[in-house]
């Protein structure tokens, strides 16, 4: 079944949030509604500010006769645009309006002064944007700057060192600019309120999305997890189940099969150990998937003390080793020593797998407060099995974390013999600073 192609967005709704802020600029994603209508007077609609500049225009030229209103008018409708973007800019635009019709405006009787009507609307969307979108003291602040600004006005016409009366004789009018203080500071302060208040709420709806969205990661994280688990279980029961006859036809192969000779009957009995022991790592890795206090989290770990049966297994198995282990800290981390013996064992493996029959050394020793591991292994044997052709890098990966969460370093790379080297770095002493900085 075909599935639909999205539709395309609409390049008219587009084209609407540059000049609306309906959406994010360019978005077609929006609808129109409430909120939307009322973005048509709000911050960065273009068609509001287009009706306050042109009815400010004409209000500074012939109403306040200012023969170069069209500059402050200017400002006004501009600052509409830039309040949604950068609306500190664009409260300084609405000042310097203001200022400019303090100065320079002549009036015939009573005329809103200094903020003029398209002034006030300007003023009014500055400080919702302001609320909404910058920090309260921001916004407290501008109001509190043009509070003082409507005092200055009330003060300079009162003591006449501003005149904006014509014919203040013929037009006896009390002094424009208290109105005007009074009315733009209330608005001011209920605008800038509702600004806030959508800050809040916006504040609020994404420690919402946030919280649902760490929410959901956790349960995609617990849903990992179990599924891992689970895994797990299936794998051990699997693999358990083949270990286990395993060990059972090689201990009772003695017993079964006639004219064995001795170096025979051993073969069979190292089989059976080493068919033991893996399903007592299972058993033990598996309680700790199973039990929530990990009691086998608490069993012994090999340590060092195992490399040397380690590596008779693999000799067994084909591949000459030559171990040497110096002399170790008796008070070994136990960390550490998990880690020397992992490293070890994973090294030791690759060889089987990739190199069999290569002439392997392997070599642990401890000095200047840290335990080096090195697995050096030569080409493989011209005679001996073939290698696994296949691998999924997951073991070096074992590697590089086990050592790093030691706080050491791991090194790998092929020889110019052939081979390939495991050199390993375990500090030992200072190890919580090791750990931090890593």
């Amino acid at each position: 079944m075909k599935t639909k192609p999205p539709p395309k967005p609409s390049s008219v709704r587009a084209v609407i949030t540059y000049l609306i802020a309906a959406a994010p600029v360019g978005s077609a994603s929006w609808r129109w509604s409430f909120a939307t209508t009322l973005a048509i007077l709000g911050p960065g609609s273009v068609p509001f500010a287009l009706v306050l500049f042109l009815s400010q225009n004409h209000m500074l030229q012939f109403d306040y006769r200012i023969a170069w209103g069209v500059l402050p008018a200017a400002a006004t409708g501009i600052a509409v645009v830039l309040a949604r973007f950068r609306p500190v800019e664009a409260w300084a635009l609405v000042m310097a309006s203001l200022m400019a019709t303090m100065f320079a405006a002549r009036i015939d009787g009573w005329l809103p002064w200094p903020m003029t009507t398209a002034n006030l609307f300007a003023f009014i969307v500055v400080l919702f944007a302001l609320g909404r979108d910058r920090r309260p003291w921001v916004g407290v602040l501008a109001w509190v700057l043009y509070f003082a600004a409507g005092t200055l006005a009330v003060w300079a016409e009162n003591s006449r060192f501003v005149t904006v009366l014509s014919d203040p004789i013929a037009n006896p009018t009390p002094n424009p600019a208290v109105d005007s203080l009074t009315l733009g500071s209330l608005l001011g302060a209920f605008a800038f309120l509702i600004g806030l208040t959508v800050r809040i709420w916006r504040q609020g709806r994404a420690r919402v999305a946030e919280e649902e969205r760490v929410a959901e990661s956790e349960r995609h994280r617990r849903r990992l997890l179990e599924e891992r688990t689970r895994i797990a279980r299936e794998l051990h029961d699997i693999v358990a189940h083949h270990m286990s006859v395993i060990t059972v036809q090689s201990s009772t192969a003695e017993y079964r099969l006639t004219d064995l000779s001795e170096e025979a009957k051993e073969e069979f009995r190292s089989i059976s150990d080493q068919a033991r022991g893996s399903l007592a790592e299972m058993r033990r890795l598996l309680g700790v998937l199973r039990s929530e206090d990990e009691a086998g989290a608490r069993e012994p770990q090999p340590g060092p003390e195992a490399l040397r049966g380690l590596a008779e297994a693999v000799e067994r198995a084909g591949t000459p080793v030559s171990l040497h282990v110096g002399d170790l800290p008796e008070d070994l981390p136990e960390t550490v020593a998990l880690t020397v013996f992992r490293v070890t064992q994973e090294a030791l493996s690759n060889v089987v797998r990739h190199a069999p029959g290569a002439l392997t050394e392997a070599r642990v020793a401890a000095g200047n407060g840290q335990v080096a591991v090195t697995v050096v292994n030569g080409p493989p044997s011209p005679g001996g099995a073939a290698p696994d052709p296949h691998g999924s890098g997951l073991g070096l990966v074992g590697m590089r974390e086990r050592v790093s969460l030691d706080g050491g370093t791991l090194e790998t790379g092929p020889t110019a013999e052939g081979g390939f080297r495991v050199h390993a770095v375990l500090p030992i002493e200072n190890r919580s600073t090791a750990e931090e900085s890593s």
